[in-house]
């Protein structure tokens, strides 16, 4: 004699649990939907707009930056001690040996500098600094063609919901947030386009968080759009992403739940067809 209904228990016993999977997939796959909206830059409806022009945004020179002063001359021997050079009748003029010179920013913005000696740079920009010197060695030497200034440690970094989170070095110091971004493998699909945050420490120590809509056309006019040394981009997640983080973390919990609950119903099945 065979029981119908302890058939029709157990049939219903295995799809119940043969469908616990795949409704969870199935809500986790509708949960991380994205329409373009979400993820596109730079939103604006007309085919073509223009951006008012702003003030150039140019790093300035502040705290702890590693500089390279090079100092040019159609007399090499006279510019030769500025660049740390010590000239000899014997000895070769050397362009590589300038170029490997640096000199460190102090907290007070001061660099010392051979044969001059200490002398503020702090708050300069890179073409400030060099006007200022030309002016300060001309003291010494009149016949300089040209000074140049680097900053070697231009770093900033890009962390959260990008594909290369990380501190990148850039011999350009006139690095965009898109071209920040862009070294960073750019947001995934995940990222918050309209609420980035930008964590900047200004010269004089201050630090300040900014949040930024890169949907927004004017952000090329943000006083932000240029990065400073050391700036900070965090791109957060979106919902979906926080959600499937959460349900990362609790997807054992969930199955053992899902096990347990699977396992008091095949109980109290089997009781009931007895």
């Amino acid at each position: 004699y065979i029981d119908m209904r302890t058939i029709s228990f157990r049939a219903e016993r295995q799809m119940a649990g043969s469908l616990v999977l795949p409704l969870l997939l199935i809500c986790l796959l509708f949960s991380s939907c994205a329409t373009r909206k979400d993820v596109a830059y730079i939103q604006t409806p007309e085919q073509a707009m223009t951006i008012a022009a702003g003030s150039m945004q140019d790093a300035q020179i502040r705290a702890k930056d590693l500089l390279t002063i090079t100092v040019e001359s159609s007399n090499p021997e006279a510019v030769a001690a500025f660049n740390g050079i010590y000239w000899t009748p014997n000895q070769q003029y050397s362009t590589y040996a300038q170029q490997a010179r640096t000199f460190l920013v102090d907290n007070k913005g001061n660099v010392e500098l051979p044969v001059v000696g200490l002398t503020h740079l702090g708050g300069y920009t890179l073409r400030e600094a060099e006007t200022h010197l030309k002016g300060v060695l001309r003291k010494y030497v009149t016949d300089i063609s040209s000074v140049n200034v680097k900053i070697q440690n231009y770093k900033y970094s890009v962390i959260g919901e990008v594909r290369r989170p990380g501190t990148y070095t850039s011999e350009n110091t006139k690095v965009s947030i898109f071209e920040a971004l862009a070294n960073a493998g750019d947001m995934s699909i995940q990222g918050v386009r309209s609420e980035v945050k930008l964590m900047r420490e200004g010269a004089d120590g201050k630090r300040e968080i900014v949040t930024l809509d890169l949907k927004d056309p004017n952000i090329l006019a943000s006083p932000y759009y240029y990065l400073q040394q050391g700036d900070v981009i965090y791109v957060q997640p979106n919902d979906a992403a926080a959600q499937s983080a959460n349900i990362g973390a609790a997807t054992g919990i969930i199955f053992s739940i899902a096990s347990l609950t699977l396992s008091v119903a095949n109980i109290l099945i089997s009781l009931l067809v007895k």
